[in-house]
């Protein structure tokens, strides 16, 4: 009869490894590495190894197919990759006539650039769409997520900001209330209810110390004016006043900072502006990674954010 065996060759069955060590007619001795012999029939140990031989075969082939799907996957997610670097857009920097004045005030031509960039990075990054706006008469540009924010009552929404000024460039988180009851869908209200929350002031307290930010607060008393500084203090804050005949200041925890902030000017117009500020060299020695500097700024503000947006 036809079989695949010579005596001498090594050979596989279910239970392992042989060598065919005798061949007689239908019958055939084979010995494993174990040291076992077996005396066997030779068609059934022919249709064991050619069972073999075909499951290795339809296995190889299916290694191929496997292979040239996850190729295929791979080149599908390269080029995706591509179109997405080819539609992602780009911030050069910022330049020294970005800080200069001009006739109708500081203008920096690149602001819908990084306001690009800032909205598509944040939404790669973030849950949600961002979004990005001039803001009308200033050199100001704030970013926030597209469905919170409010373009016909801008005074009220809560937002990234990132200002170019004489003095340099500044960049951070405000969010203010007109005059008036801060009504309780405002994000300034928000804000206030969540500050006392633990959690909240801590993540702001952080992003202060780790980034060296300030908190400027202004409110309309006769003049609308800046009315204190906070800063980062140990595990809690630092209130600053400072007015013509002296200068005052005190520590505060989270929850008496949620305090104060509820009790300035309860019925007139408000800001709150946290936020990093560093001369016009080092915006424009910084180039186009600035724009990662005001990321990761942004990204260490989101909770704060979040707190003014989400009741």
């Amino acid at each position: 009869m036809s079989h695949p065996f010579e005596v001498g060759k090594r050979y596989r069955n279910r239970l392992g490894e042989y060598v065919v060590q005798a061949i007689d007619g239908e019958r055939m001795t084979i010995r494993y590495e174990d040291g076992r012999t077996l005396d066997t029939k030779v068609e059934l140990q022919a249709r064991i190894w050619e069972n073999i031989q075909f499951e290795k075969q339809m296995a190889m082939i299916d290694e191929r197919r496997r292979l040239a799907t996850e190729e295929r996957k791979a080149a599908r997610q390269r080029a995706a990759r591509a179109r997405r670097e080819r539609a992602k857009p780009t911030f050069d920097g910022f330049e020294n006539s970005d800080f200069e004045a001009k006739t109708r005030g500081i203008a920096w031509h690149s602001r819908k650039d990084l306001g690009r960039v800032l909205a598509y990075e944040l939404s790669q990054r973030l849950e949600g769409t961002f979004g990005y706006w001039i803001v009308p008469r200033r050199s100001r540009l704030h970013v926030a997520v597209k469905e919170a924010y409010e373009t016909e009552e801008r005074e009220i929404n809560a937002a990234f900001l990132i200002d170019a000024a004489e003095e340099g460039l500044s960049y951070g988180f405000t969010v203010g209330k007109p005059k008036g009851r801060s009504k309780a869908a405002w994000p300034w209200r928000i804000l206030m209810d969540n500050l006392g929350n633990s959690a909240v002031s801590k993540a702001l307290q952080a992003a202060m110390a780790q980034h060296d930010l300030q908190m400027d607060v202004r409110a309309m008393e006769k003049s609308y004016r800046q009315v204190a500084r906070i800063t980062a203090e140990g595990q809690g804050f630092l209130w600053q006043h400072e007015d013509a005949e002296q200068e005052v200041s005190k520590e505060m925890s989270g929850e008496e900072l949620a305090e104060y902030l509820k009790s300035v000017t309860p019925t007139n117009r408000c800001e709150l502006y946290v936020r990093k500020q560093i001369p016009p060299k080092s915006a424009v020695t910084a180039g186009p990674e600035v724009a990662d500097e005001i990321l990761a700024v942004i990204e260490a503000l989101m909770p704060v954010y979040d707190a003014s947006v989400t009741k």
